[in-house]
């Protein structure tokens, strides 16, 4: 119970995130920069709070899951503005389940049999059908549909960050998820900071709307714990295909309380969000 119970606080706070970024306003580098130091005050109170060993090992994997995080949320976070919360999400979260499920499973043998592998395969097709059910459109044209291919190629793209930000702590040999958590959140300071200043176009920052974001950063932290602890109970696959729960929570927030429109029927976004879960489903069972 104690690790379904922290594999779900993820996918809570996670869900809620992008409705609460969209109310605090901010452009994706504002927004991202503001998470990150939220994350970081955070981390460093549990690490006094705790105190920790951090040895070498800890120290690298953990700062290196920490910079390929914000590479995959600065994508998100852009994607949100451009496509919107209930377009970007199931895509991120789709790619997010398969590529997370192809390397806990067969990259570190996660799944050990051949019905596992079996399953995983299978469930992966399944996810990729929802993805492909809830968004793609066919024979569109409108120069409207043509300006949104760029969100979308930087939302595939940067969802590979994802998959780091998951990998890497697998590898961290350690019982106490803390002693992750502060390195990982410098890493994420330090790649946000790359970030900004390697694509920022506006010419300066809002410090209004980057202390915003912080708050919304410290919530984003507390998340960021209860998955390093998830992970650490529930193997990789595992914790993250529950923490992806959060799809379900920020697509239907975005369509119902956003307002978003939607490129697709009804039938269509309820059948992609069923079968990612379902292919999710058939991964984990």
């Amino acid at each position: 119970m104690l690790a379904v119970g922290a594999g779900l606080v993820p996918a809570v706070i996670w869900g809620i995130m992008p409705v609460i970024l969209h109310y605090i306003k901010g452009s994706a580098f504002e927004q991202l920069l503001g998470t990150t130091l939220g994350t970081l005050i955070m981390a460093t109170l549990l690490f006094m709070w705790q105190r920790p060993v951090i040895d070498a090992a800890t120290l690298v994997l953990a700062a290196l899951s920490g910079l390929a995080w914000s590479v995959g949320q600065v994508g998100q976070y852009w994607s949100y503005q451009q496509l919107g919360v209930s377009k970007a999400f199931p895509i991120s979260t789709g790619l997010q389940i398969v590529g997370n499920s192809l390397i806990g499973g067969l990259g570190l043998h996660e799944w050990a049999t051949g019905a596992a592998i079996g399953k995983g395969v299978i469930g992966v097709a399944i996810i990729i059908i929802g993805i492909l059910v809830g968004n793609l459109i066919l024979k569109s044209t409108t120069q409207a549909a043509k300006s949104q291919l760029k969100a979308y190629i930087v939302l595939i793209l940067t969802t590979i960050g994802y998959w780091g930000y998951s990998f890497f702590p697998k590898l961290i040999v350690h019982e106490n998820p803390v002693a992750a958590m502060l390195p990982q959140a410098l890493g994420m300071v330090i790649m946000a900071l790359i970030l900004i200043k390697l694509l920022r176009t506006q010419p300066r920052l809002n410090g209004y709307r980057i202390k915003l974001n912080t708050l919304g950063g410290l919530l984003f932290g507390v998340a960021a714990m209860a998955y390093l602890v998830s992970v650490t109970l529930n193997g990789m696959v595992n914790a993250f295909l529950l923490s992806q729960l959060n799809m379900v929570i920020a697509t239907l927030l975005g369509v119902y309380l956003l307002k978003e429109p939607r490129q697709v029927s009804w039938w269509r976004l309820y059948t992609g969000l069923a079968l990612i879960i379902i292919g999710g489903g058939v991964i984990v069972l």
